[in-house]
């Protein structure tokens, strides 16, 4: 019984021995796996007797597809960021959580602050514009009682529109285009000094003189061309275009005007630079104090500058009575100090004639003191020019029209002059109205 016993547990030992070496074979590959074998291992003590079957399926899942659980560590490496408050605050700072506003406060703003400030940032433009502004502001201007603008060392007029004027000059410039429909009937008007003040402060003292020539053009009809020359003064503020101590443009001034006529009538402009210069004088004073009575003005001088025309020409002056009182070589007369150099003055009637001009080419100057530094640039272009002086003359302008052979009639005076009755009645006698 003993022996029988002995066999017995002899057999089961044996039994036992081959089992576990049989258990010892599947044990190696486990190594195998790699990380995933230490993944597995963790899960083990969990359910030991069901161990092997679980372990097999992670096994065949860590062999047949590793790049996806690479793949999946990877994407929760990089999604993260956008789950995460840790991970946004690297990418996506402003948005999503507390710590990464702190964050973008302490190292993003003044990195891109300092950039917008550079490209974008107006408060910094504007800083640097309001250095600027000391140069925009007004300084010692100021409206006299008698109307005119001191400022800067000049005396400066302005104009207000009036409309009923400009209705009634619109009418007569008409009047003359119905009598003579075959003749280009043209208005210039020099415009007020104030439009030539560069400083934007101070020209905001004053009346738009710009839109007081628009608005006077805005009522002409009948064919007429109006010569607008606010455009072309703003574009050249800040040059000397007007005399600081006298009421009349220089001829710089009056080059601009002859500049837009001629475009205006298909003609092509001579160039400042073709004409001969000349300072007549660089201690002329005007006559601004006349009517401005301040002693301020009494100390201000000014240079006339001389632009020579090019061609060759005569100009007949005569007197009210139409006898004749000299023939000048010139347009211009440099022994006049002033601004009487330029047409001699305000004459009743002259007639300059350019023989190298086309002969057949008139043209008829109705005009009052500001025409003056103009005319002699139409010598440029006209053989003949008559200027008559209305309020010394009384003419019939249709018996000059077809005895001279007029092709053009230019209406010239000042944008003041055109806000009064005087002028209007003026030529409305010329061609008996």
């Amino acid at each position: 019984m003993k022996k029988s016993l002995l066999a017995l547990l002899c057999l089961l030992s044996l039994a036992l021995a081959c089992g576990c070496a049989e258990g010892g074979t599947e044990s190696p590959s486990l190594p195998e796996s790699g990380s995933t074998a230490q993944s597995t291992e963790e899960t083990l003590p969990q359910d030991v007797s069901s161990a092997p079957e679980e372990i097999s399926l992670p096994l065949e899942e860590s062999f047949q597809a590793p790049s996806e659980e690479d793949s999946s560590e990877d994407n929760s490496n990089e999604e993260p960021p956008e789950e995460s408050s840790e991970d946004s605050s690297h990418e996506e700072p402003p948005s999503e959580s507390s710590e990464e506003s702190e964050d973008s406060s302490d190292e993003e703003p003044p990195e891109e602050s300092s950039e917008d400030s550079s490209d974008e940032e107006p408060p910094a433009e504007s800083s640097e514009e309001s250095e600027d502004e000391p140069v925009y502001d007004i300084g010692d201007a100021e409206f006299i009682p008698s109307g005119y603008l001191i400022y800067n060392g000049a005396a400066y007029n302005q104009v207000r529109y009036n409309d009923d004027a400009a209705k009634k000059y619109a009418d007569v410039y008409a009047a003359y285009k119905k009598m003579f429909p075959a003749l280009g009937i043209h208005v210039i008007n020099m415009p007020a000094s104030v439009i030539s003040i560069a400083n934007p402060a101070v020209r905001d003292m004053t009346v738009d003189q710009r839109e007081v020539l628009d608005q006077m053009e805005s009522h002409i009809y009948g064919d007429v061309n109006f010569v607008n020359l606010g455009e072309i003064f703003e574009q050249h503020r800040g040059e000397y275009l007007f005399f600081k101590s006298d009421y009349h443009w220089t001829q710089l001034g009056a080059y601009y005007a002859y500049q837009e006529f001629a475009k205006s009538v298909g003609l092509t402009p001579t160039p400042l630079s073709a004409f001969a210069t000349e300072v007549l004088t660089d201690s002329f004073h005007g006559h601004t104090n006349d009517y401005a009575n301040d002693s301020r003005i009494d100390s201000f001088l000014d240079t006339i500058h001389l632009y020579w025309p090019t061609k060759e020409h005569t100009m007949a002056v005569y007197l009210s009575d139409m006898s004749l009182y000299r023939v000048y070589n010139s347009t211009i007369q440099p022994s006049i100090k002033n601004y009487s150099c330029y047409l001699t003055g305000d004459q009743a009637y002259s007639e300059i004639n350019v023989p190298e001009n086309d002969q057949d080419k008139t043209v008829l100057v109705i005009k009052e003191s500001s025409a003056n530094a103009f005319v002699p640039f139409l010598t440029e272009h006209y053989g003949n020019i008559i200027v008559i002086d209305p309020r010394h003359v009384m003419l019939d302008v249709k018996k000059i029209v077809e005895e001279k052979g007029v092709d053009d009639i230019i209406f010239f005076a000042t944008a003041s002059t055109c806000t009064r009755d005087a002028y209007c009645n003026y030529y409305k006698r010329l061609i008996g109205k």
